[in-house]
């Protein structure tokens, strides 16, 4: 058996100390140049070895502007009750990326022209949780409701969406979601700052939801990073 390169033993014991806890979860993760005091190493020897940690999905690079690297975060539950900004509280952000009224049934993606006539509300944000990109939100809403005040008041990055529509008379009753596990595109690769060549999967979401009548009130298409969320979803065996 061909003996280990450097750059791998190096890659072996740090991905022994992520995973053994040594270097605990969230954490900053040291730097090359510490790196390369530690182990007598040479730059680029560092570069390859930190370079299949992040590849691996064990190292994190995150933050706006200046980026810094962190020990892999461990899933968090998430119940998928209420908007993002709801559920995660002051270690939320939104980042509003586009709010457009969409005027023509070819701007709508094609589930939600079943659903949806235009005009309609396209609200297009990137979640944040604790500096890190999580998710990306393509969310759709019907001309039945108030689409122009909406427009208005979501692009305050600090309003909720479900707690928006309860404000004007819209409260969300019921929630259907499809998920896939899949590996992200070269945009949502982009969009979530994953690193070129990445195996960290994301998951695809198709959402639905509706008022107490039954009429639609959103269709979001959402991409979440599978290594930050566990899914976790209760539910009656008999109606």
């Amino acid at each position: 058996m061909p003996r280990k390169q450097r750059w791998e033993e190096i890659l072996s014991m740090l991905r022994d100390r992520i995973l053994s806890g040594q270097l605990k979860p969230g954490q900053e993760f040291p730097t090359n140049m510490e790196l390369a005091r530690e182990f007598d190493a040479y730059p680029g020897t560092i570069h390859a070895a930190v370079k299949a940690l992040i590849q691996e999905g064990l190292v994190l690079s995150h933050g706006r502007g200046k980026q810094r690297r962190i020990v892999r975060p461990i899933p968090e539950r998430s119940s998928r009750r209420g908007g993002f900004l709801t559920e995660f509280g002051e270690r939320a952000t939104l980042e509003v990326l586009a709010i457009t009224t969409l005027h023509t049934a070819d701007q709508l993606p094609e589930n939600a022209r079943k659903l949806m006539k235009p005009p309609a509300l396209r609200y297009y944000t990137r979640q944040w949780r604790d500096n890190v990109p999580v998710a990306v939100s393509d969310s759709y809403l019907p001309g039945t409701l108030p689409i122009q005040t909406l427009s208005e008041v979501l692009a305050d990055p600090a309003r909720d969406l479900y707690t928006v529509l309860e404000s004007l008379g819209h409260e969300p009753n019921t929630c259907e979601e499809t998920l896939i596990a899949r590996m992200p595109t070269p945009t949502e690769a982009h969009m979530l700052h994953l690193p070129a060549g990445t195996n960290i999967p994301v998951v695809k979401i198709k959402r639905f939801v509706f008022d107490s009548n039954g009429e639609l009130l959103e269709f979001c298409l959402l991409i979440d990073r599978a290594d930050c969320y566990e899914f976790v979803y209760r539910f009656p065996f008999r109606n």
